[in-house]
C-alpha cells in the first residue's frame, strides 16, 4: 500500500511537533533528575579586611567661666505700627506689594483659600500675610486702615478674602470670596505694574 505524498507530509509533521514536544518538556525539567553542582560566583574586586582604626579620645577641655550676658529686655509684642496691623507694616517695608489673606477661625474653605492667597503671593513674588478676622488687635487697625476704601464692601472684614496693598500703605484690590492662587498672583502683578 502506498501512501500519497500529503498523507506524507502530515505524517512527518506530526512526528516533528511529537519531538518538539518531547525536548520542550525534557529541556523545563521535566526529564532526568541531574544533580548539576552550582557553580560560585567570585567577585570582580576581592574586598580585603582592613584593619580597624583606634580613636584616640581627648581629655575633656577645662571650661572657662562664663560671662554673664545682659539679657535684653523683653519689648512687648507691637500689635500697630503706623496705624496698620505691625505684620502688614513690616511685610510693605520689604516688598512693595503685600498680600492679606482675611480668614476666619475652624473654616475649611477659608484655610484652602488662605493657602492660594499664600501660593499666589510667591508665584508674583510679593509679600503675604494672613489675618484672622475675629482677632480684635488685628482687625481695629486694618479697619481704620479701610475707611478711605472706595465702597462700604472693602471696608467690611470677613473672610474669606484677599486683600491687595502697595507700599506704603494703599489698598490696591479686594477679592471677596475665595480666590485661586493664579487670581491672586495676577491681581499682585497687577499691582506691582506702574500705573501709566
Amino acid at each position: 500500500m502506498s501512501l500519497s505524498p500529503r498523507v506524507r507530509i502530515l505524517a512527518a509533521a506530526l512526528l516533528v511537533a511529537v519531538l518538539a514536544l518531547v525536548a520542550g518538556f525534557m529541556l523545563l525539567g521535566g526529564g532526568g533528575s541531574s544533580q548539576a553542582a552550582v557553580k560560585t560566583i567570585a567577585p570582580l574586586h576581592p574586598v580585603t579586611a582592613r584593619p580597624a582604626k583606634t580613636v584616640k579620645v581627648a581629655a575633656p577641655a577645662k571650661k572657662a567661666p562664663a560671662k554673664r550676658v545682659a539679657k535684653p529686655k523683653a519689648h512687648p509684642k507691637v500689635a500697630v505700627v503706623d496705624g496698620m496691623p505691625a505684620a502688614l507694616a513690616a511685610a510693605l517695608a520689604s516688598h512693595p506689594v503685600v498680600v492679606v489673606s482675611l480668614y476666619a477661625p475652624r473654616s475649611s474653605v477659608d484655610e484652602l483659600a488662605t493657602a492660594e492667597a499664600r501660593h499666589g503671593a510667591a508665584l508674583a513674588g510679593a509679600g503675604f500675610v494672613a489675618f484672622n478676622v475675629a482677632d480684635e488687635k488685628i482687625v481695629s487697625p486694618l479697619t481704620s486702615l479701610l475707611t478711605g476704601a472706595p465702597t462700604a464692601a472693602d471696608r467690611v472684614l470677613d473672610g474669606p478674602a484677599v486683600l491687595v496693598f502697595q507700599r506704603p500703605r494703599t489698598l490696591f484690590v479686594r477679592l471677596n470670596g475665595f480666590a485661586d492662587r493664579d487670581t491672586v498672583a495676577q491681581a499682585a502683578a497687577n499691582a506691582d505694574t506702574p500705573a501709566q
